[in-house]
């Protein structure tokens, strides 16, 4: 039996795979763009009490607008305060810098009562600028726990249960006095 050859020239073979790597860039660009990667970006430091809930890429708000993630949580190092145990890295947009300023304020807060914790910065006005590798000073969170809401319930039935079982409420069986129409 005859054996048939094909040959392929290596211009031919340069072409196509030119053309597969174009078709495969045109397919992956989109989700790439969209998420982030060629946005340029910097990065600052926030000193929080404790960061339960929050994970590395959990995202950033500034005045509610998503402007960055979390690039590394770790334990903070030589902090004489229990206000500064955790050290939050995150990496915000270069877009928004001019508006994170010395007057800003970071917490850590849940979406809803349930929801997953992010990191918000209150906009400030007045401040400097803070530069690359600068602090957003943090305020506590003052958060309602769904253990704080159990607890609440709990009072509130209390209260309501005490009310029932008072003296005050109960008929005393007394007869009434007549009025002046009845004499």
């Amino acid at each position: 039996m005859a054996e048939i050859t094909i040959r392929i020239s290596d211009r031919v073979l340069k072409i196509a795979g030119i053309l597969l790597a174009a078709v495969l860039l045109a397919w992956v660009w989109p989700y790439l763009w969209a998420s982030g990667i060629f946005v340029p970006k910097y990065r600052l430091f926030v000193y929080v009490p404790e960061a339960s809930g929050l994970g590395v890429g959990a995202p950033v708000r500034l005045d509610g607008v998503p402007v960055g993630s979390i690039a590394a949580i770790k334990p903070a190092e030589l902090s004489a305060s229990p206000e500064r145990r955790i050290q939050l890295t995150l990496r915000i947009d270069r877009s928004y810098q001019d508006a994170i300023r010395s007057d800003s304020v970071a917490t850590v807060i849940s979406e809803g009562l349930l929801g997953s914790r992010y990191v918000a910065i209150v906009r400030g006005f007045r401040g400097s600028v803070i530069s690359a590798n600068g602090e957003i000073p943090s305020a506590p969170t003052l958060e309602v726990t769904f253990k704080d809401f159990t607890d609440s319930l709990g009072k509130v039935l209390d209260c309501l249960q005490a009310e029932k079982k008072s003296p005050e409420n109960k008929t005393q069986g007394t007869p009434e006095t007549p009025s002046k129409n009845q004499r």
